[in-house]
């Protein structure tokens, strides 16, 4: 700083002046903070930086002296934010190099009368003087540097020109001294940035510059609210495919004026709307990858609001693929309940026709017993194989018929008779009741009693039931061992493994009860005394 002091003062003598600004450029490159102390210059930043010092010794006038004072001040000020005594002295340079700009530099440049040769001297001497005490202020160490704030120093460079120029077309179109129109242009300018202080936070309704200001950074090539409010109108729209979504929403953003085209490419089709160009930003994942191609080069604050509307494409690209996905999963597991709840109904048949066979193998002296079964029988299985292969062709038909209780209760009676299970009634009403339900309860607590008897040949079956307006209560009691303990909490909630089936019946059971409002429950469940109730809630 003082050599470059010392070499303005010394303008009219131009050898010592360039002498002083070759000293002051050596000075310069130590203290340098654009590239690190410890690296080297490569040979083309050597020769640029030879060629721009050469400029300056060979056509040193006064008008490269300001312009290089203007890139010195933005640096120092980009620098002015460091932390401890590091700070004081940047801040001193600056106040230093900005009193030279204005007092001295800017009125010599246009021939301006500011001071008098000796004040000027004397102001000259003072400054270097405030620059004394830098001596003795440790530079900071490298490793602590701070980076340069390159906008902030390009702010202060453009505030500094308007005094300077706002001072100099005062002069000149007043008629008024410089150090005057200084003075008034200081005022306007602080003016300025007092009004500018309080527009910038909101107030009285008003939202605010620096709303207006984070809206417009957002918004760049925008607008960004209306291409958000059109993907979000698409994800919506649950029919819509996932590659269908992806088509119209690359359309709606390829009409984006700064975007010249879009290229996709999933794992299962892949084009591009628009026209490739050399400058592009690309995004991708295991799904999808994207490339937007722009007309002109992409900055970094555009990099990262295209890199923004990318991500969200391809988030909300990822939920349409995972929505589709989930919906297929469960018209899977629809189609597996079907499956398995007809697997059951159609176990429960073969299991009565092996009896009926097995009846019919003895001919003995009962064969006219065993045709009578087989009389009641017969029609009862024919009925429900139909029914069962009505909801295989047809399931999306299957319809809820009901029965009167009474007379379901005559048929299930009829159907396990002779299987060495007690019936036991107290109906005081006769109501209707869902028969798909009624049966496929029945049957699967039926079915896993008599399985109980492989085992225990003594096990005694009882089949309870009470009717009273349209509370209905059905109850399977068998005298066998109680459900295990890790069985019996998963009991009706989720698909348990059994050796003798799929594990499914009473799951299936308690969903189809549930769905037809009525509760299937392990009443008790203790040695000798096992019951399960259907009943109305």
């Amino acid at each position: 700083m003082i050599s470059l002091i010392a070499a303005v003062s010394f303008s009219e003598n131009l050898n010592i002046s360039r002498s002083l600004f070759v000293t002051h450029f050596g000075f310069f490159l130590m203290w340098q903070p654009v590239y690190k102390q410890e690296l080297d210059f490569s040979i083309g930043q050597l020769l640029g930086l030879l060629g721009l010092i050469g400029i300056f010794v060979v056509w040193l006038n006064v008008w490269l002296t300001p312009f290089w004072m203007l890139l010195l001040l933005s640096l120092l000020t980009g620098r002015i934010f460091s932390q401890g005594i590091g700070r004081v002295a940047y801040g001193i340079a600056v106040i230093v190099l900005f009193l030279q700009l204005i007092l001295i530099t800017t009125p010599d440049l246009f021939d301006l009368h500011s001071f008098s040769a000796p004040v000027l001297t004397s102001l000259q001497f003072l400054l270097i003087l405030t620059l004394l005490p830098l001596f003795f202020i440790s530079s900071d160490d490298h490793r602590h540097r701070s980076h340069v704030d390159f906008i902030r120093g390009f702010l202060i460079v453009i505030l500094t020109l308007f005094l300077c120029m706002g001072s100099v077309l005062v002069t000149f179109k007043a008629g008024i001294p410089y150090i005057q129109s200084l003075a008034s242009t200081i005022i306007i300018a602080a003016l300025f940035l007092l009004v500018t202080a309080l527009l910038w936070t909101p107030r009285g309704g008003f939202s605010g510059l620096a709303q207006l200001w984070e809206k417009y950074l957002l918004n760049i090539g925008g607008p960004f609210e209306q291409w958000i409010s059109q993907l979000s109108s698409l994800e919506a729209n649950t029919s819509l495919e996932p590659d269908y979504f992806l088509n119209t929403s690359i359309k709606y953003l390829q009409e984006r004026h700064w975007i010249s085209g879009i290229q996709w490419k999933t794992d299962k089709t892949e084009g591009i709307e628009g026209a490739q160009s050399r400058h592009l930003v690309s995004v991708q994942d295991d799904k999808i990858e994207l490339t937007l191609y722009a007309y002109s080069p992409i900055g970094p604050a555009l990099l990262l609001h295209t890199k923004l509307l990318l991500s969200v494409l391809m988030f909300y690209y990822k939920a349409k693929r995972q929505e589709r996905q989930l919906t297929k999963q469960a018209h899977l597991r629809a189609i597996y309940e079907t499956g398995s709840k007809l697997t059951h109904d159609v176990k429960n048949i073969l299991q009565s026709t092996k009896t009926l066979t097995q009846a019919v193998m003895h001919e003995d002296e009962r064969s006219s017993e065993a045709y009578q079964i087989l009389k009641k029988q017969l029609p009862i299985l024919t009925e429900r194989l139909q029914s069962t292969l009505d909801k295989l062709s047809a399931p999306s038909l299957e319809t809820s018929e009901t029965i009167s209780l009474k007379l379901w209760w005559q048929e299930v009676q009829a159907k396990y008779a002779g299987r060495d299970i007690n019936f036991a009634e107290s109906m005081h009403s006769d109501p209707m009741v869902p028969l798909d339900v009624f049966n496929t309860v029945t049957e699967n607590l039926l079915d896993n009693a008599r399985s109980k008897r492989i085992t225990q040949p003594d096990l005694s079956i009882n089949v309870t039931i009470q009717a009273d307006n349209s509370n209905i209560i059905v109850r399977v009691l068998d005298s066998g061992t109680p459900v295990p303990d890790a069985v019996r909490d998963q009991l009706f909630n989720e698909v348990i493994f059994s050796e003798s089936g799929f594990g499914i019946g009473l799951y299936q059971s308690s969903q189809l009860a549930r769905r037809a409002g009525y509760t299937l429950q392990l009443e008790s469940n203790n040695q000798g005394n096992v019951c399960f109730k259907l009943a109305s809630k």
